[in-house]
């Protein structure tokens, strides 16, 4: 059946637009708020947006492409009907539905993304495949390029540290990113086996992305390369006899291949790890972190404590679950002390699974996994009916599976899951074959009027809604910037409120970042001595007003409710009037989450600084009574105590601290108090560890030096002074000073090591 004109027209602009949705990766927004991911998914939205009236017209037109009903199709149909049910049932719909800048996932990028999975599938025929294929190729190309420039230093990276990330703005997402393409590349050296040169083309390409995947220093995603690699290697190994050449045949020597990968993919493991000794890894810190597997570092252990409370927050809501960005309030319900040492604050429980749990219950993560096991269920009937190259369902089969091996410790992002839908539209599309498509268009009936008022009518919504959902999200975002961009030109007051309620004035779901940024600044305004009490005044009451609705939502943050609290604190030592809402606030704060220790040291540190020392005593002590493991919590129990000349508590307190673990901050902090106090063994104990903790730090140096002094030890204290005009020569004056008073006297006077009052 013969094409129209306008047919033709809307099918190229859509599949252009499609093919164009692979280079997103690419864009950087640093107009706005999170530049790697902010611009990234409206430029996405829009598109998707803009491409589904095409596709709408198109499908009313002509059933050839509407979506065939696969189980593939129907359960990711069911998959995003569960995901609504459960974002719209959560305890917080807005931030379900909407997300925020940081993450910008919800429903709203969801749903986007089935739409493309939809168009994808139901659009793409083979050939247009095979150009989708080579575009998101040329892109993850020139994604690993700037990768390479970055670990060349020829680019910077904003997130610093030695890993690359690229445009994807994280390396754990780049190494998820690329290894999607590597499998990509199977595929086609699969296809094109017969063109050496294309061939040879690929598997460079193939060999420069895992170069850079190398430079991620990524271990889930090289762990899950190397099983996925494994895995493909046995495949052939074992079923070699039914694995086809591109030529018709089975070819031996593409078993032997495969024979000997397999057991180069089981020797690169097991050497690097009985080379972790060695200078060649010490020496590498992207080898030292790819062999670095303990169930007992810090990350692993953390992951363990969060999915043990995503657990605990599934049982709460078992079926719908949480709705989606809804896991802080799992988080702070069931605060796992031990998470002391880590961040202190996640949203994501960092597992595939306990976050489907979390985000939609068992019926979304029933509805998720059976995507992907409808997947393999199309793969499985292709090969074996002929329809679907052995080699190839094999490829896209491990593809799946390494991508949930990595996201067992981590979670998805738009350039992932871009990655994801896209590969299951085209085993969607591979299901349907050219030829079903061919005698469905034989039959199809032309519905112009019909086709052109729907999509009309869709066009129409999309462009009253896009306000709403795009345009002042994006703006709100942008005035964001240029508010903290002024708060750096150290303009008024007046002038930086003026900036703030500009982006307030979008009334976006941006607006929570938006009140975030206008906390941090005012405890920052409130604390500094260059500012006017009465710019600090005013500043400071617009950042409570905003705060304060803030955190009037029901499904309350705890991680607000700390921030108002610190704001009204600061406040309060211009106007004790705001004490009390602190203090009520902070209360309320640890009824929400009673096992956060953090909540208990900003209620101590309001509660000293108004002179209830006892009060903040009781706290701190509870604080420490949590988790005794938490040093820092004993820390500052025994601080207080000090300064409070609580000698019994101090004694039962310090036996009880292991000073080895203590950060550079605790000890310098502890340090002082006992020269405050006039405990000069202990406070010699404390810097002798931190002088040798902190070997470059010549205040140190010169402290401990000082210490020595005192009780006598005359060669030990001259060789810390050395040190001490070693690591900065202007203390050479004041160190000849102290070497006189040792020589004159053969120690030093305890007056010179006490801190100035």
């Amino acid at each position: 059946m013969q094409k129209s004109s306008t047919e033709q027209i809307f099918l190229w602009i859509l599949k252009v637009g499609l093919w164009a949705i692979p280079f997103l990766p690419l864009y950087v927004s640093s107009s706005m708020l999170f530049p790697f991911i902010t611009g990234k998914n409206f430029a996405f939205r829009i598109l998707v947006e803009i491409l589904l009236v095409l596709w709408v017209w198109l499908a009313v037109y002509r059933e050839e492409y509407r979506p065939r009903l696969t189980p593939l199709f129907k359960a990711a149909t069911i998959f995003i009907a569960i995901l609504f049910l459960a974002d719209l049932f959560s305890p917080n719909p807005w931030r379900s539905f909407f997300s925020n800048y940081e993450r910008m996932e919800g429903f709203m990028m969801l749903s986007h993304l089935y739409l493309y999975f939809v168009m994808l599938s139901s659009v793409f025929r083979k050939n247009d495949w095979i150009i989708f294929f080579h575009s998101t190729l040329i892109a993850s190309f020139a994604v690993a390029l700037i990768g390479l420039l970055q670990k060349f230093g020829y680019r910077v990276s904003i997130q610093g540290g030695f890993r690359v990330d690229s445009t994807i703005g994280n390396p754990t997402y780049l190494a998820a990113y690329l290894l999607f393409h590597v499998w990509i590349l199977g595929i086609l050296i699969h296809r094109f086996w017969k063109r050496w040169w294309l061939t040879a083309l690929y598997a460079a390409l193939g060999i420069f992305e895992l170069l850079i995947l190398y430079f991620t220093a990524t271990r889930g995603a090289a762990l899950a390369f190397l099983l996925g690699l494994l895995l493909f290697a046995g495949v052939w190994v074992v079923w070699g006899t039914r694995m086809y050449t591109a030529q018709g045949r089975v070819s031996s020597r593409v078993r032997l291949v495969a024979g000997a990968l397999l057991v180069l993919v089981l020797l690169v493991p097991v050497t690097l790890w009985l080379l972790r000794g060695t200078s060649l890894v010490s020496e590498n810190l992207v080898l030292q972190r790819l062999t670095n597997y303990s169930l007992e570092e810090r990350t692993i252990q953390s992951r363990f404590m969060i999915w043990s409370m995503a657990w605990e927050g599934f049982l709460d809501r078992p079926i719908l679950g949480w709705g989606q960005e809804n896991f802080y309030l799992v988080f702070q319900k069931y605060f796992r002390p031990g998470l002391f040492s880590s961040e202190p604050w996640f949203d994501r429980s960092h597992n595939v699974i306990f976050d489907w749990l979390i985000h939609t219950g068992i019926a979304g993560l029933a509805a998720w996994l059976a995507m992907f096991a409808a997947a393999f269920l199309l793969l499985v009937r292709g090969a074996r009916r002929g329809t679907i190259p052995p080699a190839e369902a094999a490829i896209i089969g491990i593809a799946f599976i390494t991508y949930f091996l990595q996201n067992l410790f981590v979670f998805d992002n738009l350039n992932t899951y871009l990655m994801i839908f896209a590969i299951l539209a085209y085993v969607q599309f591979l299901s349907r074959g050219d030829v079903e498509a061919a005698l469905v268009r034989n039959r199809m009936r032309e519905r112009g009027g019909l086709a052109y008022g729907i999509a009309g009518g869709l066009a129409v919504l999309l462009l009253i809604a896009a306000p709403s959902l795009h345009i002042k999200s994006i703006r709100q975002s942008m005035a964001l910037i240029q508010a903290l961009q002024t708060a750096q030109s150290r303009v008024s007051v007046d002038a930086l409120i003026e900036g703030f309620q500009k982006a307030l004035s979008y009334h976006s779901f941006g607006t929570t970042e938006v009140r975030e940024q206008i906390g941090n600044m005012g405890r920052g305004i409130l604390e500094s001595d260059g500012i006017s009490p009465e710019d600090k005044s005013k500043f400071g009451k617009f950042a409570i007003e905003e705060m304060r609705q803030e955190i009037a939502s029901p499904s309350r943050d705890v991680k607000h409710m700390l921030f108002f609290s610190a704001l009204l604190a600061r406040m309060g030592r211009l106007d004790n009037s705001y004490l009390p809402e602190s203090e009520a606030t902070l209360l309320e704060a640890i009824r929400l989450s009673p096992t956060k220790q953090i909540l208990y040291f900003e209620l101590a540190q309001l509660y000293l600084a108004t002179g209830n020392t006892d009060r903040g005593i009781a706290v701190l002590q509870k604080a420490w009574d949590i988790d005794r493991n938490y040093q820092e919590a004993g820390v500052n129990l025994l601080t207080v105590a000090l300064l409070a000349k609580n000698t019994e508590l101090a004694a039962s307190v310090k036996p009880q601290l292991n000073l080895s673990v203590f950060d550079d901050q605790a000890l310098a902090r502890l340090g002082l108090v006992y020269r405050q106090v006039g405990d000069l063994e202990s406070a010699l104990e404390v810097y002798a560890l931190a002088s040798r903790n902190q070997p470059r730090n010549s205040k140190y140096h010169a402290t401990y030096a000082a210490l020595l002094g005192y009780f006598g030890r005359v060669e030990e204290a001259e060789r810390e002074v050395a040190e001490a005009v070693r690591l900065d020569p202007h203390m050479e004056a004041e160190s000849k000073m102290f070497l006189e008073i040792l020589e004159t006297n053969g120690r030093i006077p305890a007056e010179v090591i006490l801190p100035k009052q």
